[in-house]
């Protein structure tokens, strides 16, 4: 009998108590118009009706397999297991609560067939369905291939990028060797518990190993905003301040100049934003490395910069 042919898309859907999210998430992978492709379900030992939606996925269309952990393993380790199970060239990771638009694939897997590019990311609406949306991370000012230098100074410095691989397409084996489950910090232990910060570094460590990096103007990823997602109720810089010390440590590790003092400034100005109190500027590195302190001379050097960041960061956010 002829073995038969893996499938050159493995689209990855961890997924844990979305039973009324999962169907339309996984709906939209396979109504893609690039029909190579394979659904990797694997859910989170789900306390809902999760699981009998699944199987009923399964069911009604082979080309989804489906997967689920005797107990709940978090977040990032159910990323694990779904690369593990993943048979395709290329992987993309499409978490149960957003979609992709039936022309992601068909307008993102020939830019991988470039040995030069790493990765290629899409602008994306994020909203509620037949409601209200704004369209983020639409770098339109920019050709569509990028070299990654630029692409990571952009990534590290500002909020303009994507942190989710939501809106994104790896080879597989990138998102294999790039999965971070714990980033070195002197205050944060616990990112197996909601993968803010690994799911950055999906993209900063990939890019930085290749050349160039490619994103598509047209938003062709739908992140649903709704009341159990963790990015939405983020109301206390939880994330924030984990996506930080992922950059930092990024930064770091790296050894790129001149970014660390400018990342610790601009994290030192929210902090006392968000927390409504002073902060020193020796406190506020501390929480993020042994390695560097900002000084107060950087701290005021960089200041000004971390503040029209963040104002221009609020005011170019383009609501259609």
């Amino acid at each position: 009998m002829e073995e038969e042919k893996p499938p050159f898309v493995s689209v990855l859907v961890p997924v844990y108590n979305r039973a009324t999210l999962i169907g339309p998430c996984v709906e939209s992978a396979l109504a893609q118009s690039f029909g190579d492709l394979e659904v990797i379900i694997v859910d989170n030992a789900s306390t809902d009706r999760t699981w009998s939606v699944c199987e009923e996925l399964a069911t009604r269309d082979r080309r989804v397999r489906i997967f689920r952990n005797e107990t709940n393993v978090g977040p990032v380790r159910n990323i694990a297991v779904c690369l593990e199970k993943a048979r395709g060239h290329l992987g993309k990771l499409l978490f149960s609560d957003d979609l992709i638009f039936p022309e992601f694939l068909s307008r993102s897997v020939p830019f991988l067939e470039d040995s030069d590019t790493g990765l290629v990311f899409t602008a994306t609406r994020v909203g509620v369905l037949d409601g209200e949306t704004r369209v983020d991370y639409a770098w339109s000012e920019e050709p569509e291939v990028v070299p990654t230098e630029r692409y990571l100074i952009k990534a590290l410095l500002t909020n303009t990028l994507p942190v989710s691989p939501g809106c994104a397409l790896f080879r597989t084996a990138d998102l294999r060797k790039n999965l971070t489950p714990d980033i070195p910090s002197p205050t944060i232990s616990d990112w197996l518990d909601h993968g803010g910060g690994p799911d950055l570094l999906f993209y900063l460590l990939t890019a930085s190993q290749y050349k160039q990096v490619a994103h598509l103007v047209e938003p062709l990823s739908f992140f649903r905003a709704h009341p159990g997602s963790i990015t939405t109720s983020d109301r206390t810089g939880f994330l924030t301040a984990r996506y930080q010390q992922a950059r930092i440590w990024f930064a770091e590790s790296r050894g790129i100049a001149g970014i660390v003092p400018k990342l610790l400034a601009r994290e030192w100005i929210d902090t006392m934003i968000r927390e409504r109190k002073f902060t020193s500027p020796g406190q506020s590195s501390a929480r993020y490395t042994r390695s560097s302190s900002l000084s107060k001379s950087e701290a005021l050097r960089y200041a000004g910069l971390a503040i029209a960041r963040k104002l221009l960061s609020v005011l170019g956010r383009k609501r259609v």
